[in-house]
């Protein structure tokens, strides 16, 4: 019974919900001073549940992200017509996919006419689902928290390249771009930071940032654990799988220190560990912040 409420589990988890969201009632954050605010953050999305803005955070010396530049997501595998047409009217141009090409291959993203794909796989939490599985099995004894301290860790010593990459394309390109995982929040999550981090944005506001997962997707975390304990009768305990569906500060922490235990500071990780220069910083700053 725990095998099939894993592989239950799993199917459930990946699909998401349509409620037809009308298109007319959705926040354009970018021309509208009235939508530039926490409560507009999060998208409302047909098919999606944790995509966001990052326009309006403050830096430390007193500028600000532009809204309408830079978004993170979840899939967008299962995106309706209306959530399409509104990534258009939020004036989207790039799509960043750091799924693994099983989940990739698995849930396809859905790509609005007009918008670039550009696909940078991090496989390191991408298997996911099969230490999901074990735990609700009992085959493994490891602290469910681990798997993604582990994840984090391995996002500054094994992926500085793709995320070199992805820098770089926000530095050279004038393209607005939304960029997602699976969940939107582990491999996204270190995206989202390291490029508030080059912004300016303190580490304090950084991770609060990171920790909105937690608020933005409660609704969805509470009806996962419930479809779990339903789908085995009530006999796996759900409760312990609630750190690997929403995220945890130790998580990020773990990223962060692991930079500094390499590079000195964030600061130098992305200059000498993602090798973006002084100048390069600047150019990113000129194009996505404002005073």
């Amino acid at each position: 019974m725990k095998n099939k409420a894993g592989i239950l589990f799993l199917c459930l988890a990946l699909t998401q919900c349509s409620e037809g969201i009308d298109l007319m009632d959705r926040p354009l954050h970018k021309n509208n001073n009235s939508f530039q605010n926490e409560e507009y953050r999060l998208l409302p999305m047909d098919g999606a549940h944790n995509t966001r803005e990052l326009g309006g955070y403050k830096t430390t010396d007193g500028k600000s992200v532009k809204w309408g530049m830079l978004f993170r997501s979840d899939k967008l595998s299962d995106i309706s017509e209306a959530d399409q047409k509104y990534l258009q009217a939020l004036g989207i141009k790039k799509i960043v996919d750091f799924r693994s090409d099983e989940e990739k291959t698995e849930d396809p993203d859905i790509i609005p006419t007009g918008i670039s794909y550009v696909e940078m796989p991090i496989s390191v939490d991408g298997a996911m689902r099969s230490k999901i599985e074990a735990v609700l099995k009992g085959e493994t004894d490891k602290e469910v928290e681990s798997f993604l301290i582990d994840a984090n860790r391995e996002f500054v010593t094994n992926y500085t390249n793709v995320y070199e990459n992805f820098l770089r394309g926000l530095i050279d390109e004038d393209a607005p771009t939304l960029f997602h995982c699976t969940a939107g929040k582990d491999r996204a999550g270190f995206a989202a930071a390291i490029s508030l981090i080059a912004l300016g944005v303190s580490r304090e506001d950084v991770i609060e940032d990171y920790m909105k997962t937690n608020a933005f997707t409660e609704d969805r975390i509470e009806e996962i654990l419930s479809q779990i304990k339903l789908m085995s009768l009530y006999q796996a305990d759900a409760e312990i799988l609630r750190p690997l569906i929403g995220v945890e500060q130790i998580y990020i922490e773990t990223a962060f220190e692991t930079a500094e235990e390499e590079y000195g500071s964030l600061e130098n990780f992305i200059r000498n560990g993602l090798n973006i220069s002084d100048e390069d910083i600047q150019k990113l700053r000129n194009k996505f912040l404002e005073s």
